[in-house]
């Protein structure tokens, strides 16, 4: 396959997606064609996931997933994406599929749910989803909620909480206030994102509770990490804001190594950055891609306003919005 199809194949599986976040399905018609004029779009998968394409399995369940790994695996893609696996402030389970989505982003622990009121399913069949994972040559991202906790109404903390961490003031921002300026890094870090509880990330008793979660999230077959609302979690640069802290490096370095000790791989981590850290652009990128990579949702949504509009050419463009290639991911998400 010549070099520009293979680039325009990619950038066409990158949409696919999107697709599948938004349809809460696997989108094989979208790339059915492409896929028949190649010889193998297995040849594809990436063992180094930033050049690899994702896809999102949003809402999917670990057998759902599993029980489509080798088409995925056919497909070209080199990994997949769950929602988010931690304990949820409430129960999925039986209720409609994509009506709750919201519910996986107030989580009310750092530890794998395993009550066995997930939707998405037990620890033991994210475990087994991993391992089928694997034997197809697909690695396995999980999307982390490190940001903040569920509440009951806006702006307080869920009764579902894990104690330790409820009852503990220090693990806590100001949960009365929401972040309002974003062109002010102490705003966005230390405030709440539309009442959702803000944790105190820069307490050490927090940093190791996400820490020993991805450990256990490693153990059980992850390789890699996507945080959600990323731009909301301070970086060592933020202390002149008044609001820096070594988050990223201890949860980070320390995920990391332990992945390279435990299971001999190297853990692939990406931020959700939308739009520029700020609004102004005082704080640069690379306060964030030092540690991870981070979306670049510019991107994502100029080449999917090209796959919707047919431009072959837009879709097949290497530009990316935040110039920054080494480190970015295009995403709409």
């Amino acid at each position: 396959m010549k070099a520009e199809g293979r680039k325009l194949l990619k950038r066409v599986l990158a949409w696919s997606v999107v697709t599948a976040a938004l349809l809460g399905g696997l989108p094989f018609t979208e790339v059915q064609a492409v896929n028949a004029a190649t010889t193998s779009t297995k040849a594809l998968q990436q063992d180094d996931l930033q050049d690899g394409v994702t896809l999102h399995c949003w809402n999917w369940s670990y057998n759902e997933i599993a029980e489509n790994m080798e088409k995925i695996a056919d497909l070209g893609y080199s990994a997949v994406q769950t929602s988010p696996i931690q304990q949820a402030k409430e129960g999925t389970k039986g209720k409609t599929v994509g009506s709750n989505w919201w519910v996986y982003y107030q989580p009310a622990s750092f530890a794998i749910d395993n009550t066995g009121n997930s939707a998405l399913g037990t620890k033991a069949e994210f475990e087994n989803m991993c391992k089928v994972a694997h034997e197809n040559n697909v690695k396995v991202i999980v999307d982390v909620v490190a940001n903040h906790m569920g509440n009951e109404t806006k702006n307080n903390l869920s009764n579902a909480i894990i104690s330790d961490i409820k009852n503990d003031s220090s693990c806590w921002h100001d949960i009365t206030t929401n972040t309002t300026d974003y062109s002010n890094r102490y705003n966005i870090t230390q405030y709440c994102m539309d009442g959702l509880p803000d944790l105190n990330t820069s307490n050490s008793k927090v940093q190791n509770y996400v820490l020993g979660f991805l450990k256990e999230c490693i153990d059980a077959g992850a390789d890699g990490f996507r945080f959600d609302g990323a731009k909301h979690i301070e970086t060592p640069q933020d202390s002149s804001s008044g609001c820096g802290s070594n988050f990223w490096s201890t949860v980070i370095n320390g995920a990391a190594s332990y992945a390279s000790s435990s299971r001999g791989i190297d853990l692939y981590c990406y931020g959700e950055i939308l739009d520029k850290p700020d609004s102004n652009g005082t704080l640069p990128v690379t306060a964030y891609t030092q540690y991870m990579s981070i979306t670049d949702n510019e991107t994502g949504n100029l080449l999917r306003n090209y796959v919707n509009s047919q431009n072959a050419s837009g879709a097949g463009s290497s530009y990316y919005q935040k110039n920054f290639q080494g480190n970015v991911t295009a995403s709409s998400l």
